[in-house]
């Protein structure tokens, strides 16, 4: 499956990953 996954990070704040299985 390819698409973006959203992740928050208390540190670096949030944004997106690449994501490819």
């Amino acid at each position: 499956m390819t698409g973006r996954v959203k992740w928050f990070s208390a540190e670096k704040g949030y944004g997106f990953l690449e994501r490819e299985d």
